[in-house]
């Protein structure tokens, strides 16, 4: 069952690092008014944390795997980890939006935060012995690049005007 998944996996893990890395040249080029801007570090650590969660659900699934299970354990851990720092960032970056529309801040939270659920979800109905959660791992993956590059957007295009 998981050895159909192996080139998702891949492709999702080489995905994710070229997406990071144009994140990365995105904060390069807009350093300055990145720094200057109130919130805006937070937003690059959300797009870099979302874009590298499907690099190591990747990264796990191409591995050898002894059953569902483990690899649901996995993608559990991973996406805990990545929730958590999610709402880290994303709890710091209210404070920096006050000035803002309300609106915007709950859009980019919800959507953060609900980018990386699904991840928690597979491995959940995984570790339960269900391989139905690598549907789940993959609408979380889509969800974490659709979101990861909106936030790359704002850093490199929205900041301008």
């Amino acid at each position: 069952m998981l050895s159909s998944w192996h080139q998702l996996f891949a492709t999702q893990a080489g995905v994710g690092a070229a997406l990071t890395g144009l994140v990365f040249v995105a904060l390069s080029i807009n350093l300055r008014q990145i720094l200057d801007l109130p919130g805006l570090a937070g937003r690059a650590g959300e797009a870099l944390f979302l874009l590298v969660l499907p690099i190591f659900v990747g990264l796990a699934g191409v591995l050898p795997q002894s059953s569902v299970r483990a690899l649901g354990a996995e993608f559990l851990v991973i996406g805990l980890v990545q929730f958590a720092a999610v709402t880290a960032i994303v709890a710091a970056g209210h404070a920096p939006s006050r000035d803002r529309p309300h609106r915007e801040y709950r859009v980019r939270a919800v959507a953060a935060e609900i980018a990386v659920i699904p991840t928690v979800v597979a491995g959940i109905v995984m570790v339960a012995g269900h391989p139905g959660g690598l549907w789940w791992q993959a609408t979380g993956t889509a969800l974490c690049i659709a979101v990861g590059i909106l936030d790359a957007w704002v850093l490199l295009v929205e900041i301008l005007r």
